[in-house]
């Protein structure tokens, strides 16, 4: 048994050294074998076997960096084009990462190193074009934003200039209108604040609940450390606490004040730790398993089906393949329904204008027209539904609390 098992290793060893020196890429003799976890001895027989076979060409690897930078993010990052793109970003007070690891995906997937996208918009455009198409065929359902950021952002640093309406590098979102109806239900939020900490504990579940009273980007969230002072709103002879608190998003360069006024998250809020983040792990890690324990909360609740399949343009798709950025969307309906429908108030909590809050994440329907002057707390309706509407934060914040107009 161990002989057949070292044999099919040296077999796909042979195999994937063939295909990298058959590729565009001057992989150098320690490059090949640093990736295959292999000797520098053991890359030098295997490829005079396949010499003489045939299977791979006569010459020989020049023993500099070449394309090392394909099995190494370290040589990537320092490329020039890259180092210099990097202090832009610094320079800039943009998160380097956020760009450079697209750009590595992007020239790793078309194996062209990154001062070959810079020669012109045409081959910026054939390449990124073929890193499009073998994207879509591995992630069919998944969004390229971020991929279309990167490359736009990088070209734009040497100073190519684009079309403003780029088809193949198009610097809109996908995640349009189609989606703004995307949320949660006032109880689907207080359940998921029980199943979160049933399931995976306090911090989690703090986690949950903050992420949908502040509606931070996920990338935001993930590091955001709780900083929240304590405020009180008198109505109707009783003062009810709430939270405040500020957060930066580098995607606008902007701080947006922001509230917290569900008791039960103010109640586990106060209870953190100051100055640390709420789940103390990488944040690539707590993104990874957020994302994956919100898709198992969506299943549990029926926004998404088992095994189910969504295409672009429903809101499974969203809720499967942007779960964190789900909350973003369904936080800002909340927030709409906590303040009468008011897109001005709500927009200078998160977004730089009306348009773009009510266009992508919290579309306003001709049944919320009729619903405006509807409140909760001072205006009840007959039937009631698990979506409360207020006429202002303040009787949100007071029907949160218990608080409640006596009917005459």
């Amino acid at each position: 048994m161990g002989g057949k098992l070292k044999t099919r290793k040296r077999i796909k060893t042979l195999q994937k050294i063939q295909e990298m020196e058959n590729s565009a890429i001057d992989y150098t003799t320690a490059a090949i074998a640093s990736a295959l976890d292999v000797s520098k001895a053991t890359v030098s027989n295997y490829r005079k076997v396949l010499r003489k076979e045939g299977l791979i060409g006569k010459q020989k690897r020049v023993q500099i960096d070449g394309g090392d930078w394909m099995v190494s993010r370290e040589l990537f990052d320092r490329l020039p084009a890259i180092a210099k793109f990097t202090s832009w970003c610094q320079r800039d007070k943009l998160v380097p990462t956020e760009f450079t690891n697209r750009l590595y995906d992007i020239c790793r997937a078309t194996a062209t190193a990154p001062d070959k996208i810079i020669v012109s918009l045409e081959e910026a455009e054939i390449l990124y074009d073929r890193f499009t198409q073998i994207w879509l065929k591995k992630y069919p359902t998944k969004m390229l934003d971020r991929y279309n950021r990167a490359i736009r952002k990088f070209l734009v640093f040497n100073q190519i200039t684009l079309p403003p309406n780029s088809k193949v590098m198009p610097s809109g979102t996908e995640s349009q209108g189609e989606y703004s109806r995307v949320r949660l239900s006032d109880a689907e939020i207080s359940e998921g604040l029980k199943w979160f900490q049933k399931n995976y504990g306090d911090d989690w579940s703090t986690l949950f609940g903050v992420h949908h009273e502040i509606f931070a980007r996920p990338a935001i969230m993930m590091e955001w450390t709780p900083q929240v002072e304590i405020a009180y709103a008198d109505v109707d002879g009783r003062s009810y606490q709430y939270g405040t608190t500020e957060v930066f998003e580098k995607k606008t360069e902007k701080h947006y004040d922001k509230l917290i006024l569900d008791p039960h998250v103010l109640k586990l809020v106060n209870e953190l730790p100051k100055d640390k983040p709420i789940i103390d792990l990488d944040k690539a890690k707590i993104s990874t398993t957020y994302a994956e324990m919100l898709r198992e909360y969506y299943t549990d609740i029926g926004k998404l089906e088992p095994n189910a399949k969504y295409k672009k343009g429903v809101d499974g798709w969203m809720f499967f393949n942007r779960p964190i950025y789900a909350i973003r969307h369904s936080a800002a309906l909340m927030w709409m329904r906590r303040t009468a429908f008011n897109l001005e108030l709500v927009a200078k909590m998160g977004w730089d204008d009306t348009k773009t809050l009510s266009k992508f994440y919290a579309r306003t329907t001709v049944k919320n027209i009729m619903q405006a002057g509807t409140c909760y707390y001072c205006r009840p309706p007959l039937e009631k539904s698990d979506e409360r509407l207020f006429c202002s934060a303040v009787h949100a914040l007071a029907y949160l609390n218990g608080g409640r107009i006596e009917s005459v």
